[in-house]
């Protein structure tokens, strides 16, 4: 599971990554032909369809941006144990550009997805609803957002990576450490606004009568407890591959402790948010809840408190468990298919085909297959481990109790 240090760490070692060839081709034929079908079930069931891509598609991105907020807090708080893992982080956003293109599907289907984009004549209160917000809320100011996020995410994610990697060369390391930190700060801010406002459009804007001033922190929780729960996973497989540096307990304890933080940050903004709209009891907002509370999104509902939340809130207050790779990694996996159903209860609740859908899994398939099958081949020749960082061994030797 783990290494000692009784002897430094040798930066000498090899942690380039060679293979993967084949389960990258696996990952994207698998990805295109779900791709394939999903370009077949725009035309034959587009009432379901774009909803199912839609979820697959935020999870996956919101997972990357959560891996991308992790890489751009350890930075700016100029912590060391994160140094031991953050190659990881980097490497996973290296795909981010790759969503530029896989939003195209999602720009096809404005009109099946956000009643704001509809030609359709809507009844009122809903009419002057969405004629109050259509300088905001129309189909080109949305794609020009969306390509401006996607962009500002892809920029900042290949520059903190080509930065990183440019030390395995030996080229100024304890400078560009000092310089990754400084742009970080701006990073996180710019980061934080545009997640936000993501948040805003793809998400709360499917139920446009809905509106919640917290709603864009509430993503941006969900996205780094997706990241978290990802880096989790993607740690204990590295490690036990030999894909990762000598890592210890503590370094688990530590992507534990972050998990837990980022699980009880969404819960908080969940439940405050309902809590307030029940309190104010208004109908434009009580509709929201309304539709998730029968059905299927009424057992999605009682998941969310007990399976998403209480569940692995009280097994990562375990020590122990915090400190076992594969234990906390079977957690991170839980976390990780809880967060897919919480966007899934947020997405297809507004669908005409609600509940579950055998298109759910194949989207899944489409946007994950090709977004992994990218991201091994962009790894390849690369080293997994940060070893010429300065902070490196600092990092391995990180205990915590």
């Amino acid at each position: 599971m783990t290494s000692s240090l009784a002897t430094p760490p040798s930066e000498s070692r090899d942690f380039v990554a060679r293979g993967g060839v084949l389960t990258a081709c696996v990952a994207l034929v698998a990805g295109a032909l779900a791709m394939g079908v999903m370009a077949w079930a725009f035309q034959a069931a587009p009432a379901r369809a774009y909803h199912s891509y839609l979820t697959a598609y935020v999870f996956v991105l919101s997972v990357l941006l959560g891996a991308l907020g992790f890489t751009l807090i350890a930075h700016a708080a100029n912590t060391t144990w994160p140094v031991a893992v953050r190659r990881l982080s980097e490497a996973s956003v290296a795909v981010l550009p790759l969503f530029l293109l896989l939003f195209v599907p999602v720009v096809l289907g404005l009109g099946r997805l956000y009643p704001w984009a509809r030609t359709a004549p809507v009844p009122e209160p809903l009419a002057s609803v969405l004629a109050h917000r259509r300088v905001f809320m129309n189909p080109r100011f949305f794609t020009l957002r969306a390509c401006v996020f996607l962009g500002v995410w892809s920029f900042i994610a290949l520059r903190l990576r080509s930065s990183s990697l440019a030390m395995d060369a030996g080229k100024g390391g304890a400078q560009r450490s000092v310089a990754l930190r400084r742009s970080s700060y701006a990073a996180l801010i710019v980061t934080a606004l545009t997640v936000a406002f993501a948040g805003f459009d793809w998400l709360m804007s499917l139920s446009p009568e809905f509106a919640s001033t917290m709603f864009g922190a509430y993503f941006i929780a969900m996205c780094l407890f997706g990241g978290s729960a990802w880096l989790v996973v993607l740690v204990a497989f590295a490690d036990a591959r030999g894909f990762s540096g000598p890592l210890e307990q503590s370094h688990y304890h530590a992507l534990g402790r972050l998990l837990l933080t980022f699980l009880v940050f969404v819960g908080y903004l969940a439940f405050f948010q309902y809590m307030l709209c029940w309190i104010a009891n208004k109908p434009d907002e009580v509709v929201f809840y309304l539709a998730r509370a029968q059905g299927t999104y009424g057992w999605e509902s009682a998941f969310l408190v007990l399976g998403h939340t209480f569940l692995p809130f009280f097994a990562l207050l375990s020590f122990r468990l915090k400190r076992r790779p594969r234990e906390l990694a079977v957690v991170g996996a839980w976390c990780l298919a809880s967060h897919y159903v919480h966007l899934h209860w947020l997405v297809t609740a507004e669908s005409e085909r609600r509940g579950f859908d055998w298109l759910d899994p194949v989207a899944l398939v489409a946007v994950l297959g090709l977004a992994l099958g990218s991201a091994i081949l962009l790894q390849r020749g690369k080293s997994t481990v940060a070893v010429r960082d300065p902070r490196y061994a600092a990092a391995l030797a990180y205990r915590s109790r």
